[in-house]
């Protein structure tokens, strides 16, 4: 896979993944923006030569928390988020170009992460699942505390910006969510319409020229030198 093709494949997950919060379905949006994220790990992994399905490494795009207290917070706010769901629908589609920046910026460094370790060696072919899983969940780790330590939101804010001009972005993006297939070599673009795939393209190549100015480039240099600082803080525990 070429470092362009990494990137789109990136950049479409990080749009699937954020046209997840138009789904007006409680619950389900939550389920698709995980499955967009999966889509993006499994295709990295097959092209990185590891075989395996994306459910054995699944804390890397899933709740980090583990089933007992994921399960634990659903059933908390269940009520609550049953309640809130429509005006949070209608505040998402306002602020659809924001949350698409937001949800870039994650899937963007999601896989320069997975990109990195996986050349470094980790999650090899032929590993025991619990050691995979074990890894994936360490891995995690170490992503979230990089993200912690960068400055989120002048990415998204860089990434927004690009984003204005591109018009029908969102319900692209959330076309392409509905028709998206259940395996893990799915095309994430497929059932695409015209104007749907020229929105799309349009809005990857202005993200594309963001992510290599300067500022940014920088800021992903960072995150690359977090990552690894915090893998191997862990590491050693």
């Amino acid at each position: 896979m070429s470092q362009d093709r990494d990137l789109t494949l990136r950049l479409v997950c990080g749009l699937l993944a954020s046209a997840a919060r138009l789904v007006p379905v409680p619950f389900l949006d939550d389920i698709l923006r995980e499955r967009a994220l999966q889509l993006m790990v499994s295709r990295t992994l097959k092209a990185r030569g590891r075989s395996y399905g994306s459910a054995k490494v699944g804390p890397l795009y899933g709740d980090s928390r583990g089933c007992v207290e994921g399960c634990a917070v659903f059933v908390v706010l269940l009520p609550i988020r049953l309640l809130l769901f429509p005006f949070r629908k209608i505040l998402v589609w306002v602020m659809a170009v924001k949350y698409i920046a937001t949800d870039l910026s994650e899937a963007v460094l999601l896989g320069r992460a997975l990109d990195a370790v996986l050349a470094d060696g980790r999650l090899p072919e032929g590993a025991e699942d619990g050691l995979l899983r074990e890894d994936a969940m360490r891995i995690r780790r170490a992503f979230e505390n990089a993200m912690a330590g960068t400055d989120m939101k002048l990415l998204a804010t860089a990434l927004r910006e690009a984003l204005r001009g591109v018009s029908g972005l969102p319900r692209a993006a959330l076309g392409a969510l509905r028709k998206l297939g259940k395996k893990d070599d799915a095309d994430p673009t497929e059932g695409l319409s015209g104007g749907q795939r020229q929105a799309v393209d349009e809005g990857t190549s202005k993200i594309q020229a963001v992510l290599a100015t300067p500022e940014i480039a920088a800021l992903l240099d960072r995150f690359d030198t977090k990552l690894a600082e915090n893998l191997a803080v862990l590491e050693a525990r």
